[in-house]
């Protein structure tokens, strides 16, 4: 194969990545809470990195300490009380806040349903006085769409609440995947300098430049990008949160932060966010004022996040255009649903890298050339 045509070596190497993605989907059920650690550890790194660096200059200054403790595990160690932390913030603060607002709510839904068959009955009514063949078709296909559709749409949730919980032992296997999941966290962020490195190793010194300028630049965008991203998501998450409490919306503080967490996919806070909190404000209270002061929580929001919050806080664009993104987001949608919509953009950041070395490679075959240059004027 070594003396073979480039052609044929490339193809090769496509057919072991695929080969390796397929035996990597056939395992992903025992493999996603190690997969999900990964990626944890993969990007606190170089928050680790920082107070690692931090604690070796405050220990060397210290040798008799230097000569007990390891800088690394230090980092990690404070690493991990910030992250306690904020859970426990969230549990003292947010959590009985969001309860609260549960419990209102739920006491709430009489009242609202009584709100919505008010609205909605002498519209139906006049519609089928005005249209009543008209309305007896759409009321009837609904019902086929609902009763054909409805199968489809519950069986994944269904088939993964009854894998899950089918018995004692998957109900246990369930709780230890979701507690095994920190620990394997905490041993691969210790370690992932050493993965980094032994990875680098089995790299052939051939391939090693190229291989590594560009996959640290996949590093730098998607590092950047998904830690940017998460920044931003928890600091609109909070900012609606508190707005749309402060507005009276029901569910405000969830509803804030769910809406929040839509950043993460592109074009999702807009599409859904506003609509999602005028719904929640409008089945409470019907005032004109209400549904301004939400809206205008939300253009505030989409304004300081677009203009001041995400430039500065993402940095630079992954040099993406907005259509090449939501073709992303509606194909990984199309084929792997809300993870796919989610992973969508980082992964199609780092296929750009390597996009953009096939098309030089492309303009500069022979393929491409042959038949002289192209014709002018």
């Amino acid at each position: 194969m070594s003396g073979g045509p480039a052609w044929l070596r490339g193809l090769a190497a496509v057919g072991l990545v695929l080969l390796l993605l397929w035996g990597l989907g056939l395992l992903w059920p025992v493999l996603s809470p190690f997969g999900a650690a990964l990626a944890i550890a993969y990007f606190l790194n170089p928050l680790a990195n920082a107070l690692e660096r931090f604690a070796d200059r405050d220990l060397g200054r210290r040798p008799w300490l230097r000569a007990r403790l390891d800088p690394r595990a230090v980092a990690v160690a404070l690493l991990c009380a910030f992250v306690v932390l904020v859970l426990a913030v969230l549990l003292l603060v947010a959590i009985p806040k969001a309860w609260e607002q549960a419990r209102d709510a739920a006491a709430s839904v009489p009242r609202w349903a009584a709100v919505v068959r008010a609205k909605a009955e002498p519209l139906l009514a006049e519609l089928n006085l005005r249209y009543p063949e008209e309305v007896q078709q759409v009321r009837e296909r609904a019902l086929e769409a609902l009763r054909s559709n409805a199968p489809q749409i519950l069986t994944p949730v269904t088939h993964a609440i009854q894998q899950a919980f089918s018995s004692a032992l998957s109900f246990v296997l369930t709780v230890l995947n979701l507690m095994v999941v920190p620990v394997f966290a905490v041993y691969l962020l210790y370690d992932m300098n050493r993965i980094q490195d032994g990875l680098r190793e089995l790299c052939p010194h051939r391939l090693r430049p190229y291989l590594f300028s560009r996959l640290g630049e996949v590093d730098r965008l998607l590092s950047a990008f998904v830690r940017g991203q998460i920044t931003v998501c928890l600091i609109l998450g909070t900012f609606y949160g508190a707005g749309l409490s402060a507005c009276g919306v029901p569910l405000g503080l969830l509803t804030g932060l769910v809406i929040g967490f839509f950043n993460l996919i592109p074009f999702m806070s807009y599409v859904l966010g506003l609509p999602l909190a005028l719904t929640l404000s409008w089945v409470d209270d019907q005032s004109p004022e209400r549904l301004l002061a939400v809206a205008a929580v939300f253009t505030f929001g989409q304004f300081v996040e677009g203009n001041f919050i995400t430039p500065r806080i993402v940095g630079s664009s992954l040099g993406l255009h907005a259509v090449v993104i939501m073709l992303a987001v509606f194909a990984g949608g199309s084929l792997f649903g809300f993870l796919g919509m989610l992973l969508a953009v980082p992964v199609t950041a780092a296929l750009s890298v390597f996009w953009r070395d096939a098309r030089d490679w492309y303009l500069a075959s022979e393929f491409y050339r042959r038949g002289g240059a192209a014709p002018t004027g």
